[in-house]
């Protein structure tokens, strides 16, 4: 039916394989946070509640609204200018996320351990959401699938919505390689987040802007890159490309942001 046929083992054994490494890189991240340097607990749940509002709610607000104008229309309908819609929008609403956290929750704790753990948890419900939850609905929707109910799930949809749905279902169907590429792309945004958090954080502690400027373009530059070599190029090339820019990041943050050594005496949460 349109094109949608049977979902293989191997692309559901991706998903599974998948939703494990994104759900083990936050669990890694959480606790290398608490044992490397003993950083409170509830930064990491700042970091999970800024992203929620800021990129779940706020962001796709936006999204949301701008779909239904004709400036959104043309926007989503050109390569060019959605990749640059759609890294500025990350950029903007996620990092001023990390500014408000910073000036707020975090503003009496605007140190190393403090912002690690915000980063943890900034990219670990982002993780969760992408790597996990979608994985689960992803072997859900491919179980389905093969059991002939495809025709089912679209029935009742029409218009965006069906073609949206019908897209959604015809990628389940194809390369599996994408479904493992997954996870692995989830560990590299937790990776990311975590970077980005230092360096902002220290930049606002040391009242150095240029840092904070920085964090809005290395994650504008990321996003809009990585959508015009996907569209252009395909999967592969794109998280090759996201390999080497958040390797690059890394090696930034060891020289902007270092960690501290090891605490002797525990943070209190």
């Amino acid at each position: 039916m349109d094109g949608i046929s049977h979902v293989s083992a191997l692309s559901m054994a991706g998903m599974g394989v998948s939703m494990l490494l994104s759900l083990a890189a936050v669990i890694a991240a959480f606790v290398y946070g608490r044992k490397r340097f003993r950083a409170p607990v509830s930064s990491f749940f700042v970091g999970v509640g800024v992203f929620i509002l800021f990129a779940l709610v706020l962001e796709s607000l936006l999204h949301n609204l701008l779909l239904t104008t004709p400036v959104g229309q043309k926007i989503f309908g050109n390569m060019w200018l959605y990749a640059l819609y759609g890294g500025a929008a990350a950029a903007l609403f996620e990092e001023t996320g990390r500014i408000f956290a910073a000036k707020t929750f975090l503003r009496r704790r605007n140190d190393t351990p403090n912002a690690y753990m915000y980063g943890a948890g900034h990219g670990g419900v982002e993780a969760i959401f992408i790597g996990v939850v979608s994985q689960i609905s992803n072997l859900s929707l491919a179980a389905m699938i093969n059991a002939g109910q495809a025709e089912s799930l679209l029935a009742p949809l029409s218009g965006v919505q069906y073609d949206s749905a019908l897209e959604q279902l015809r990628t389940l169907t194809g390369s599996s390689s994408l479904f493992f590429l997954a996870g692995y792309e989830r560990i590299l945004a937790l990776l990311l987040h975590i970077c980005l958090s230092l360096i902002l954080f220290r930049g606002l502690r040391e009242k150095r802007p240029g840092m904070v400027v920085l964090c809005y373009v290395l994650h504008f530059a990321l996003d809009a890159i990585l959508v015009l070599i996907n569209r252009a190029f395909g999967i592969i090339p794109a998280e090759a490309f996201c390999t080497v820019f958040v390797l690059l990041v890394v090696l930034l943050t060891m020289k902007l942001a270092p960690l501290p050594p090891r605490e002797k005496e525990a943070v209190e949460p």
